[in-house]
């Protein structure tokens, strides 16, 4: 008898109560691959069995090109690559078992500008209720205003395809009041690093589609934007309170 193919994460099972592995017993795949306009994505409805208790559960696995990016070095070197999973189960887990997985830990920052400190908190409570198109869009307007408030007009421009810098006619960097250039602005002042910038851009560009394609960006990518901006709000804002107790003590 053949060997039933294992799905490749755990998910959960209603019977163990639990993420378990699974076998496939069926798999229906649609979806579209268009290689000359670089894009693809592809949707498997899989009929699965608990390799625990043998319960039968669905799973829908669903996956496109936006799911799948590299994170570059200071050359522009691609030296990891990143890829997502967006895989639903049915029956679904019960949301009690799940709440605590929706909860953010929102962080109390004292010396945020108000309208930044708003739309942290608005871009936290649309994050708890999943509504990601909402989150995406909060972050990418948390990146303009940090930007605004330091006055950071404009900066270099990196290619969304290579991931390196671009270059004009003469071999100098292109330089832009885009938000792609203000990110990179934020590197050029020292506020961030070129790591730390490759969420923001991720942002930006999720930002653009959540738009023009109402794409629904992953949890993970939102997860990792909250830190960078969070740990920026620290770098930027928070460290000034240290600044005014250098001043009371005269040091």
């Amino acid at each position: 008898m053949k060997e039933l193919e294992r799905f490749r994460n755990k998910v959960f099972c209603r019977r163990c109560n639990n993420k378990t592995n699974h076998v496939i017993i069926h798999k229906h795949s649609i979806g579209d691959d268009d290689e000359e306009g670089g894009y693809f994505w592809s949707e498997d409805y899989i009929i699965s069995q608990c390799m625990g208790c043998d319960a039968i559960n669905f799973i829908k696995d669903f996956d496109d090109i936006s799911m799948h990016f590299s994170i570059y070095d200071e050359n522009g070197n691609d030296h990891e690559h990143v890829d997502l999973d967006d895989i639903t189960i049915y029956p679904p887990e019960p949301i009690n078992n799940i709440s605590n997985e929706n909860n953010y830990h929102i962080v109390e920052f004292q010396h945020l500008p108000e309208v930044l400190d708003t739309l942290y908190k608005q871009v936290v409570a649309n994050f708890e209720l999943k509504h990601y198109l909402l989150a995406a869009a909060g972050l990418r307007m948390i990146i303009e205003g940090i930007c605004n408030d330091l006055s950071i007009t404009k900066g270099y421009v990196i290619d969304d395809e290579t991931g390196k810098i671009k270059l004009d006619n003469e071999g100098n960097p292109v330089r832009s009041s885009s938000l792609n250039g203000k990110i990179n602005g934020l590197v050029e002042k020292g506020v961030l690093t070129e790591g730390q910038t490759v969420i923001l851009h991720i942002i930006r560009k999720l930002g653009n589609q959540t738009v023009h394609k109402l794409n629904n960006p992953k949890r993970k990518i939102l997860v990792s934007g909250l830190e960078i901006v969070e740990q920026t709000f620290r770098n930027i804002y928070e460290l000034r309170k240290y600044d005014t107790l250098a001043k009371q003590f005269n040091m």
